[in-house]
């Protein structure tokens, strides 16, 4: 990526044998850190960005721009030491909140945090046995979401156990989480995503369950979202400028083919939110962009990855799950859209290296899916 005036050591901020280095002298008085990983990245191109790191079993965020944290002049940051979180006030009393909502003894472990927007704890009694996920939340858009498929039988989610003080206890599934298991299962969570697609009776007469009027539209993908992915790339890897422009400009030119008659959808469809369960159907997770807009937006979102993963094969058994899946028209738009924003665009905001090596084949693979511009076709 190109330098960044905004975010002058970014590079450090990334980079786990600076980073433990840091944390040994602003945190532990110069006590070596043994292991350093980082587990999470928001970065805003010409702006900002935050980092977690996990170091022998504790978490630190780091976050440009701020001064409330430890200092940390030496990579332009300051460190927020876990529970303490600019935003997620609620973290700190989770451990008690928790206990108190089962009623007993609970051992949280922190298996998932999002500085500034969300965590996730396994809660586990003495014998080790999971009794819970407890997750705290920036807003309540997972609480929502939970509530409003709470009247269905037909798209297993986990059911809400308790609520509390910021805190929201969910019901522990059990099963393989696809992102383990790649290319397994694929039909399975074809057939889930249909069933949620057809559940929304909203807009046909029907009375829905309750909570779903509370539901909002899908906009992950509008043109404003998707121009702001393509300037974010040009900015930051400006030999993919190109790919990235032809991209949204073909996007643009065949935006009708994005308006569908509109479902319900999970609003973030990808492998690490499905959950293969013992009798073969799977599970949706991670709700909190529950959503209503065109059903391709969801399997866009799938399919974009399965391209990523080189996965062709998977591909056609996620289709053949669904069963009748949208036309090909708006199901290529939604995934060349999803290859735009939801997989190049987080190569460089979630720092993930290995999309940022393919970062122009990732953009022509898009544009090929549209066909050449309608004045060249002609």
């Amino acid at each position: 990526m190109t330098e960044d005036p905004a975010v002058p050591r970014r590079d450090a901020l990334l980079r786990a044998e600076t980073i433990a280095g840091v944390i040994s002298q602003r945190l532990l008085g110069g006590v070596p850190v043994e292991r350093c990983e980082r587990t999470y990245v928001k970065y805003r191109f010409g702006d900002s960005l935050r980092a977690v790191y996990r170091f022998d079993g504790r978490y630190v965020a780091l976050r440009t721009g701020k001064r409330d944290g430890i200092a940390a002049p030496e990579v332009g940051a300051a460190l927020y030491p876990f529970p303490h979180d600019r935003k997620l006030t609620a973290l700190r009393d989770a451990p008690a909140v928790i206990e108190r909502l089962l009623g007993g003894a609970a051992t949280p472990e922190l298996v998932a945090y999002a500085a500034e927007q969300s965590a996730t704890f396994a809660c586990r009694d003495a014998h080790g046995h999971l009794l819970a996920y407890a997750k705290v939340e920036l807003g309540c858009a997972e609480h929502r979401a939970c509530r409003a498929l709470a009247g269905q039988d037909a798209v297993r989610v986990p059911r809400v156990l308790a609520a509390s003080d910021g805190v929201l206890l969910l019901e522990p599934l059990h099963g393989r989480r696809l992102d383990h298991a790649p290319g397994e299962h694929l039909f399975a969570l074809g057939a889930t995503l249909a069933a949620l697609h057809t559940l929304n009776q909203t807009l046909k007469g029907v009375r829905p369950p309750s909570g779903w009027s509370r539901v909002g539209p899908f906009r992950r993908l509008g043109v404003e979202r998707l121009a702001t992915a393509a300037d974010v790339i040009a900015r930051a890897r400006p030999d993919a400028q190109g790919a990235a422009e032809r991209l949204l400009a073909l996007l643009i030119e065949r935006a009708d083919d994005a308006v569908r008659e509109p479902v319900l959808l999970h609003g973030d469809a990808n492998l690490r939110n499905a959950l293969a369960l013992d009798d073969g159907t799977v599970a949706l997770l991670d709700l909190e962009h529950l959503s209503v807009g065109p059903a391709a937006a969801d399997l866009g979102q799938v399919l974009a990855n399965l391209i990523f993963a080189r996965a062709p094969k998977a591909a056609n058994e996620l289709l053949r799950g669904y069963g009748d899946p949208p036309d090909k028209a708006t199901v290529r738009w939604h995934t060349a859209a999803c290859l735009l924003a939801r997989v190049a665009l987080p190569a460089i905001s979630r720092y993930r290296p290995n999309a940022l090596a393919r970062l122009r084949e990732l953009l022509d693979a898009g544009a090929s899916l549209l066909g050449p511009a309608k004045e060249l076709a002609a």
